[in-house]
């Protein structure tokens, strides 16, 4: 059941600790880490239909340590493509999502990064459906202004 449990997770954990620091090796360190506390954990564990959101919320709080040790570093592994406009929306993307207040960016990430629906998103984040519902739509707008504002300051060089 573990191994299932870590196969069918494994990606997405690591996928959710790289939209949220943005560097993959520390990314996978941090995937090792909540891993190593589930399996840790493991046997206490009544409910195997929580795992997901388990994992999730100690993926979550890793990277929290993270942040509060040190400042992550952005894009460090893209490789360089020159003329790929593609690879140049995913790095603004990704820098205005990085930007956003962290509550706000945690939600946003789960809910288009990760795909997780908003029942899952309040559980792993610890907090009521309709908070989770209002950060991830905030995170947006937030965005959505973000990007607004770049237009104009690029129109106005």
């Amino acid at each position: 059941m573990l191994e299932k449990i870590i196969r069918q997770y494994y990606d997405a954990i690591f996928r959710y600790c790289y939209q949220l620091i943005g560097s993959r090796a520390v990314a996978e360190d941090l995937c090792q880490d909540t891993f190593t506390s589930f399996i840790g954990h493991y046997a206490e564990m009544r409910n195997m239909s929580k795992a997901k959101n388990y994992l999730y919320t100690i993926a979550k709080n890793k990277c929290k340590d993270y942040y509060k040790k040190k400042k992550p570093i952005f894009m460090e592994e893209l490789p360089e493509q020159e003329g790929d406009e593609r690879m140049e929306e995913l790095v603004i993307v990704r820098q205005m999502v990085m930007s956003l207040p962290e509550e706000f960016r945690e939600a946003v990430v789960l809910r288009y990064f990760q795909n997780l629906k908003y029942p899952e998103i309040a559980a792993i984040l610890g907090i009521s459906l309709s908070l989770a519902k209002y950060r991830v739509k905030k995170g947006l707008e937030l965005l959505s202004a973000a990007e607004t504002e770049g237009r104009h300051e690029t129109k106005s060089d």
